[in-house]
């Protein structure tokens, strides 16, 4: 394997070794909550399964090493040979943090603290009842052995697509060659199509083999635990009373060609032709014997190799040609609306109809290149359970994380930015709001805190709301962690806090689209746009009451709301426009991150697409800007931020 595809497979290995590990913290904090319930502990067996394998296949010895002492571990708590107590399951979470110490230190990252290491390897030889001392080394499992040797007939034929569901039949192999020695083995590669017609993706090849060995028959059974369900066609058979001193007592009965059919050396239809042939057989097949081998270490080879494609499968685009799909996706929305310019002018029904065609697959090539940037919220919710375990076990607070929504997705940008207010929020609640359980109890609370975390989609928006059962605690303090991010990414908060009952907060993220909805308006002899979901309401302005605040600013009055009122004309540099006119103008009612206020325009030009350019590559930022767009007829209209406005404006 040359140096190229190394890296790619390392790559890859680092991607979905992040992932499972995300997977076993969850999978932990449900074995938790109800330590009897074997589905989370078969899940991490799986999960450190997968990782072992992974690792000794891309090189990292040590990891493999570490990952299989604890699937040990994990083997003796499935066997009921260990109970699960809080000494072992913090063993378990220590465990995971080394995986990431490990991930770290082989992309780059420190050293992994080797004392930390050593003192939990010697935790886990503890609960293996091996000595401290114990040689860190791959070992057989621990489970009771019999002395009789115990022969069982074996069928594995997996899912053609067993491939891209991570299942390795060489690795299924391997494992049962670990619990004793093959007597026999067959690969049947009748079902391997013409070369042209290959698709290394998926598995043509099944197994006949016989399995010698003094395990039970369930420890055999267990190789095949974590093999999806709906695969039908892996038989055991015990044929034990077969042998006799390791003998198949069933040859005796067969032909030299079944025997050798069996056996994989020749293949059915060869053994008919040499018959057919009226050749001697023996003779024929001295022969062919070297061809055969050949051929089968060829199978062996592309077994592998296909091991590799299936790591491969999952198809990872560079972020550079995908923000490039999306300008040209862009300029194609921006040709759709000069056609569509063109085709009003002209007034020709067949053109308005294409137009209106091409920006309807416009629109739908947009949505479909947009969820490539999308990734679900359960990456970063499943982090927090440890935040909140770790820091209310700190603290002497008992405490409950709940989460829900987290198959939402979300903007990978958006992801990373709101990670780190979520955590802050978090430990806020751990930290100010959820009492100790002394406290709750005085306060008339169950002594168990509660933090909820929940996501969903609505109206272009991702929303989450995070909620405690606490004390509750100051919004000013919340609104100064948050408030760079939510202006990062024009997202808005509202916060709650009701003393003595608990704290309620929702993030409205907007989902981030190169190409927007927005109102197209005039300022002056300028065009500008406002993204459609910053737009609460419109008004002529001699439809509505101006005021004075005490302070002397303009302000709106609203079905008994007052909002502020702001002027942008001499802001973007435009003539002032006399308010005292009320028979022409407009205000729009406009929601930014903390609060709504109104704008005053000149004129409303109506409802449009904008594909949003970046002013700061080809220009300088402006303040209040968040960039460009090219209309239909070629003029240009600057796109509003609104939190920029708000900020600037000091409304």
């Amino acid at each position: 394997m040359n140096a190229d595809s190394i890296d790619r497979l390392k790559e890859i290995f680092k991607n979905e070794t992040e992932e499972l590990i995300e997977d076993a913290e969850q999978a932990l904090s449900n074995l938790e909550k109800d330590p009897e319930n074997e589905e989370p502990i078969d899940e991490i067996a799986r999960i450190f399964n997968s990782i072992t394998g992974s690792a000794g296949i891309v090189g990292f010895k040590e990891m493999a090493l570490f990952t299989h002492s604890v699937e040990n571990i994990l083997d003796k708590i499935r066997h009921g040979e260990l109970k699960i107590s809080k000494n072992l399951f913090s063993l378990l979470l220590k465990s995971v943090d080394i995986l990431k110490n490990f991930i770290d230190f082989h992309y780059d990252g420190p050293t992994p603290d080797k004392q930390k290491i050593k003192k939990i390897q010697s935790s886990l030889n503890h609960f293996k009842g091996l000595s401290d001392d114990t040689p860190f080394l791959f070992e057989k499992k621990e489970n009771k052995t019999t002395t009789k040797i115990n022969y069982f007939g074996i069928h594995l034929e997996l899912h053609e697509d067993a491939l891209l569901r991570f299942q390795d039949p060489l690795l299924l192999l391997r494992k049962l060659n670990n619990l004793g020695s093959f007597d026999s083995i067959r690969a049947d590669i009748s079902r391997i199509p013409r070369l042209q017609e290959i698709d290394p993706t998926k598995n043509y090849i099944s197994y006949d083999l016989v399995l010698k060995t003094k395990r039970h028959l369930q420890e055999v059974k267990d190789i095949f635990k974590f093999v999806d369900d709906d695969n039908p066609k892996i038989t055991i058979r015990d044929i034990s009373s077969r042998f006799v001193d390791g003998i198949d007592t069933e040859l005796a009965d067969k032909r030299l060609g079944e025997i050798l059919v069996d056996e994989g050396f020749l293949a059915k239809e060869k053994v008919e032709q040499i018959a057919a042939s009226h050749k001697k057989i023996g003779e024929e097949i001295i022969e062919k014997t070297p061809l055969l081998d050949e051929q089968i270490e060829q199978v062996l080879d592309k077994k592998q190799k296909s091991r590799i494609i299936q790591l491969s499968s999952t198809l990872r685009v560079d972020i550079d040609r995908l923000e490039k799909l999306i300008d040209l996706i862009g300029e194609m929305v921006i040709s759709a609306s000069r056609i569509a310019l063109v085709a009003r002018e002209t007034g020709l029904q067949e053109l308005i109809l294409r137009s209106d065609e091409l920006d309807r697959i416009s629109r739908d090539m947009q949505e479909q290149v947009m969820t490539m940037r999308m990734i679900p919220l359960d990456s970063i919710f499943k982090r927090f359970y440890r935040v909140v375990r770790d820091l209310a076990n700190t603290l002497g607070k008992d405490i409950e994380f709940h989460t829900s929504g987290e198959e939402t997705e979300l903007d990978k940008t958006a992801i990373e930015q709101i990670s780190e207010s979520l955590r802050h929020m978090i430990q806020n609640s751990v930290e100010h709001s959820i009492e100790t359980p002394a406290e709750r109890k005085r306060a008339g609370k169950p002594g168990k805190g509660n933090i909820k975390l929940k996501a969903y989609r609505k109206d272009g928006k991702v929303i989450i709301i995070l909620e405690d059962d606490g004390r509750g605690f100051d919004p000013r303090k919340i609104y100064q962690a948050v408030k760079p991010n939510m202006e990062f990414f024009k997202g808005k908060i509202e916060v709650k806090s009701i003393p003595g009952q608990g704290s309620k907060l929702k993030i409205k993220i907007p989902i981030t689209i190169p190409i927007i909805d927005g109102m197209r308006l005039r300022i002056g002899a300028r065009t500008y746009i406002i993204p459609l979901d910053a737009v609460v309401e419109s008004f002529p302005l001699a439809s509505l009451k101006l005021e004075s605040s005490k302070d002397g600013k303009l302000q709106v009055r609203l079905r008994d709301q007052v909002y502020p009122f702001t002027k942008l004309h001499s802001f973007f540099g435009s003539a002032e426009a006399a308010l005292d006119n009320h028979d022409k103008g407009f205000v729009v009612l406009v929601e930014s991150t903390f609060k709504k206020f109104f704008i005053y325009v000149d004129e409303i030009l109506g409802i449009s697409r904008a594909v949003v350019k970046n002013l700061q590559k080809n220009y300088r930022p402006i303040p209040g800007i968040i960039g460009a767009s090219l209309n239909g007829d070629g003029s240009i209209s600057l796109i509003m931020d609104i939190p920029g406005i708000e900020k600037l404006m000091g409304v």
